[in-house]
């Protein structure tokens, strides 16, 4: 399950069950990461790679954050805050600062920026019943030491944003 760079092509984050909030990273046939939420309607997930298991946990109501911690941790290693909008966000992870934001009109695509605003990664939403995605890194970004970290992470916060969307959609 160690993730290399060379396997940083052809990615794809799926849903097995539908009836299940667990997903894969695939790159082929090739497990690279699970992220599995812990509770039917909670916030509170486990992401497993080789290099590591992390928590991520969504808090705050007026304020929302988003921590990652390693397992067993009470350390943040990552924090996402967004916009009060939810279309973008910074992320600070190893005393860096990223940006998460809407990469298309239609929302069905999200992109992970540096601080110097260079692309590292694009995901791709895919499915409806199944959610899912396809994950573009780009040749600079694939030597990142905490690829494995952004790879779930960022996942685990489209997801919520998915979710939080479907709600609104639904309550209207």
């Amino acid at each position: 399950l160690r993730i290399q760079a060379n396997q940083l092509a052809g990615l794809e984050w799926s849903q097995p069950s539908g009836f299940s909030r667990r997903y894969e990273l695939k790159a082929g046939d090739t497990m690279l990461a699970e992220l599995a939420f812990q509770k039917t309607f909670g916030t509170l997930a486990e992401a497993t790679t080789a290099e590591s298991v992390w928590t991520f946990k969504r808090s705050g109501f007026l304020t929302p954050h988003v921590t990652a911690r390693l397992a067993g941790s009470e350390a943040d290693v990552a924090v996402y805050e967004p916009n009060w909008t939810s279309t973008k966000g910074r992320l600070r992870v190893g005393g860096e600062v990223l940006e998460l934001k809407v990469g298309n009109f239609w929302g069905t695509q999200w992109v992970v920026l540096d601080s110097q605003g260079a692309e590292i990664m694009r995901l791709k939403n895919q499915g409806v019943l199944h959610h899912g995605a396809t994950v573009e890194v780009s040749e600079k970004a694939r030597s990142r030491a905490d690829m494995a970290l952004l790879l779930t992470m960022v996942w685990y916060i489209l997801l919520l944003h998915m979710q939080d969307t479907a709600a609104v959609v639904a309550a209207t």
